[in-house]
C-alpha cells in the first residue's frame, strides 16, 4: 500500500525520530506540603477567571458602604433572606461540583481502560505467538500493532473533536488510501462533505448525519479493521505455529471489545452533558446571591476593610467553585487541567514498540515505524 508522503534517503532519520504532532501539554503539578506555592500558583488555577468578579463585587461593596455612611443613601437590605438563599446556593453549587468531579474521574477511568486494552492486546498477541519466528508471523504482529496504534490515535481525535474541530482521521499516520476508505463508508450528507470523499452511504442513513456524529463512528470502523487483522491468520497460512485453541483468538478479540466498551463510556459522558436546567438554576441563584451580597453585608457592618475582604473572598469561593466545575466538565482539550490523552497514548505506542522489540527485534520496530511514517521499505533500502 503506497502512502501519500514524500520520502527518500533522508527519511531514514525521521523513522526513529518522527516529528511531534504538537507541543507537549505542561502538566499541572504542585507540592502539597508547600502552602504558599499552592495558594499563589497560576498554572491550572481559576484565579485569572475569578479575579475580575472579585474586584467588581468589592467595588460594589465599597460603593454601597460609601453611599450609606458618607452620603446618607441607605440601599442595603436585611441579611436574613440572604442567609436562607445562601443554603440553596451552597446546595446547588456543591452538588454540581461533586457530580462533575465524579464524571471527571469516570472519564479518566475509561481512558485508562482504552490504554490498558491496547497494551494487553499486543502483549497477549506476542506471548501467544512467541514460538513462531517466521516472516509471516512477524508481519502479522506488525499489522496488528499498526491497526492498534491507528485505532487509539483516531479515538483520541474523536474525543477531542468538540474542542479541536479537526476530523479524527486526519492524522499523518493514516495513509491517504485508508483515509479515503474510511470516509467512503461515512454517512455524511452533501452539506457535510466538505473536504471528504463523496459516497453513496448517506442513502442508508436514518437521518441527517453531521461531522460530529461521524467522528464518533470512526473508531468503531477502525475497531472492525483491527478485528479483521487479528483473524486474518484464518484466511491464509500466516502463522507456521497456529493458535492452539480458539480461546486464544477470542482472548485477543476480547481486548478489542474492552476497548470499545471504554470508548462507549467516554462517548456517553461526552454526549450527555450536565442537565441544563440544573446549570441554569445554579448559575442564576449564584450570581444573584453573590452580587447582592454587598448590600446585605453593609447593612450592619461598621468597618469598610472588613466588608471589602469578606466580599472579595466570599466571591472567590462561590464563583471559583463554579469555574472549577466548568473546568472539569469537559476534560478533553488543551486547557491546563484537561487530560493529556494524546501524550498518554504516545506512551502506549512506545510500550507497543518495546513488546515487538523484545520478541521480533529492532528490524520489526523499524518496519512498523516506517509504515506509520508513510515510508515504503524499498524507498530507504
Amino acid at each position: 500500500m503506497t502512502r501519500n508522503r514524500k520520502a527518500g534517503k533522508s527519511a531514514a532519520a525521521s523513522i526513529v525520530n518522527m516529528p511531534e504532532r504538537r507541543e507537549p501539554k505542561p502538566p499541572v503539578t504542585y507540592s502539597d506540603s508547600n502552602h504558599l506555592s499552592v495558594i499563589f500558583q497560576a498554572h491550572g488555577s481559576v484565579w485569572c477567571h475569578v479575579l475580575p468578579y472579585c474586584i467588581f463585587n468589592t467595588l460594589i461593596a465599597a460603593g454601597v458602604y460609601i453611599a450609606k455612611n458618607n452620603y446618607g443613601y441607605d440601599i442595603t437590605c436585611k441579611p436574613l433572606g440572604h442567609k436562607f438563599m445562601a443554603m440553596m446556593v451552597s446546595f446547588l453549587l456543591i452538588g454540581r461540583v461533586q457530580i462533575i468531579f465524579s464524571r471527571f474521574m469516570e472519564a479518566r477511568g475509561h481512558l485508562s481502560t482504552c490504554y490498558r486494552s491496547c497494551r494487553e492486546l499486543i502483549q497477549h498477541m506476542a506471548v501467544l505467538t512467541m514460538q513462531d519466528k517466521s516472516e509471516g508471523a512477524m508481519q502479522w504482529r506488525q499489522l496488528v500493532a499498526e491497526r492498534t496504534i491507528l485505532l487509539l490515535l483516531v479515538t483520541m481525535g474523536s474525543i477531542e473533536f468538540r474542542s479541536s474541530q479537526k476530523k479524527p482521521w486526519d492524522v499523518p499516520e493514516l495513509c491517504e488510501e485508508e483515509r479515503r476508505n474510511l470516509e467512503s463508508v461515512m454517512l455524511l450528507d452533501d452539506a457535510e462533505k466538505e473536504g471528504t470523499v463523496k459516497t453513496k452511504m448517506s442513502r442508508f442513513a436514518h437521518g441527517r448525519r453531521t461531522l460530529l456524529e461521524e467522528s464518533d463512528r470512526a473508531p468503531i470502523i477502525l475497531a472492525y479493521d483491527l478485528r479483521k487483522a487479528i483473524l486474518s491468520t484464518r484466511q491464509a497460512e500466516v502463522l507456521q505455529v497456529p493458535f492452539r485453541h480458539v480461546n486464544e483468538e477470542l482472548k485477543l478479540l476480547d481486548m478489542v471489545s474492552g476497548f470499545l466498551k471504554a470508548y462507549a463510556g467516554l462517548k456517553k459522558l461526552i454526549n450527555t452533558p450536565f442537565p441544563f436546567p440544573l446549570v441554569q438554576m445554579a448559575r442564576t441563584f449564584l450570581f444573584f446571591w453573590v452580587f447582592t451580597l454587598p448590600f446585605a453585608l453593609c447593612s450592619n457592618a461598621k468597618e469598610l476593610p472588613g466588608i471589602l475582604l469578606s466580599t472579595f473572598f466570599i466571591t472567590y469561593g462561590f464563583v471559583g467553585l463554579e469555574y472549577v466545575s466548568m473546568e472539569l466538565d469537559d476534560p478533553f482539550g488543551d486547557d491546563p487541567n484537561d487530560f493529556d490523552d494524546l501524550g498518554m497514548a504516545e506512551m502506549v505506542f512506545e510500550d507497543i514498540y518495546i513488546t515487538l522489540y523484545k520478541l521480533d527485534g529492532d528490524a520489526s520496530v523499524q518496519n512498523l515505524r516506517m509504515k506509520l511514517a508513510g515510508v515504503k521499505v524499498e524507498e530507504i533500502a
